[in-house]
């Protein structure tokens, strides 16, 4: 059973990657989007997000490994999963600051969460946790021109 996980701020491209690795590495895209009522301890107005239950999440993950023994799973908390669960964390960055405004921007976020997800950004918040979590890490700018097949290829290296 192989767990890959694509973890980084909101707007970074993490489920854009997601599902283009997915068919590339015949891997089964588990999108937690649809479960987050289901692993959440409740929403938060002030946050406007869903809390999310780090144990069940863990719990959905292992579940779903005994349907799909290869998954992609891709959100900014992922990175916190334990190193037992996850073979290989890739991290995405954007590196222009402006374009991840506008993607934000895009969502309707409100200007505090934006700005909240763009120091997240600067300060590299999702590799440093995932650093602190041991996991192999790849890092990906989707801000920079991204060789597929290289990536590709890099990622079955690790895995």
């Amino acid at each position: 059973m192989t767990t890959l996980i694509i973890s980084g701020t909101p707007g970074t491209g993490k489920s854009t990657l997601a599902k283009f690795l997915a068919p590339k590495l015949k891997f089964h895209h588990l999108d937690i989007h649809r479960y987050y009522k289901k692993i959440s301890s409740g929403y938060s107005k002030k946050k406007q997000c869903y809390n999310i239950d780090l144990k069940k999440l863990e719990k959905l993950i292992q579940e779903k490994l005994t349907q799909h023994p290869n998954l992609i799973v891709d959100s900014h908390i992922t990175h916190h999963l334990p190193k037992k669960l996850v073979n290989l964390c890739i991290i995405t960055k954007c590196s222009d600051l402006k374009e991840l405004k506008k993607r934000l921007q895009k969502r309707k976020y409100s200007q505090k969460k934006i700005e909240e997800n763009i120091q997240c950004e600067i300060f590299d918040v999702c590799l440093a946790e995932a650093k602190k979590q041991k996991h192999h890490i790849l890092v990906v700018d989707t801000c920079q021109k991204i060789n597929q097949k290289k990536l590709v290829s890099k990622i079955k290296k690790f895995l």
